[in-house]
């Protein structure tokens, strides 16, 4: 009796732990573009250093995503993420950046959980739970959050070499291949120069 009860908890056990995968991973998750008015373009990671006033590794704990809508109709979007700081590599204005603490990040996207639907500006996607970044960010001037400088530029995933964009590169009037190497090669620099 023991052993099938301990069989049908490490069952319950097993099928609870397979049920926590991301909203975003799943097959049925409809994505929505937005072509981004102005998106900087950097072609070299000099650039995007010289444009932020702060880079850092933070690990992003959890966000809350904002709607503007017309009547149905999404007519804006974003995430605020909160990040906690691993190591600040540059603090250009001398802001409150410790590690350990935790700071308001805007992201370019945002995930509707009753749509099942994640939109991006120029195929953004979201930062994702406790995974690492190397962020070039700059301070908002109207509010006490960062936004991450030339919209997927600033923000470098360190947990996997990949870079994080959904949709067909070739079909984005803003996002080209020879763009794509450019980014490629910015993190790849990045990552090998900034580390934890």
């Amino acid at each position: 009796m023991k052993k099938i009860i301990f069989l049908f908890f490490t069952i319950l056990f097993l099928s609870a732990c397979n049920n926590t995968q991301s909203e975003l991973s799943n097959v049925n998750t409809k994505y929505v573009h937005s072509e981004s008015k102005i998106i900087d373009e950097y072609n070299y990671l000099e650039e995007i250093e010289n444009d932020s006033e702060v880079i850092l590794i933070g690990t992003k704990k959890n966000g809350e995503s904002y709607f503007d809508k017309d009547g149905d109709m999404v007519t804006g979007f974003y995430t605020i993420s909160d990040v906690e700081i691993k190591k600040v590599f540059k603090n250009e204005k001398g802001y409150t950046l410790n590690k350990g603490n935790i700071i308001k990040v805007m992201e370019n996207g945002a995930f509707d959980k009753k749509a099942n639907t994640m939109y991006g500006s120029a195929g953004y996607q979201l930062m994702k739970d406790n995974k690492s970044y190397l962020l070039f960010l700059r301070k908002s001037t109207t509010h006490d959050e960062y936004t991450i400088k030339g919209v997927y530029y600033g923000k470098v995933p360190l947990d996997s070499n990949q870079m994080e964009y959904k949709g067909d590169l070739n079909n984005s009037k803003q996002v080209n291949n020879k763009q794509i190497e450019k980014l490629n090669q910015i993190f790849e620099e990045a990552r090998k120069k900034y580390r934890e």
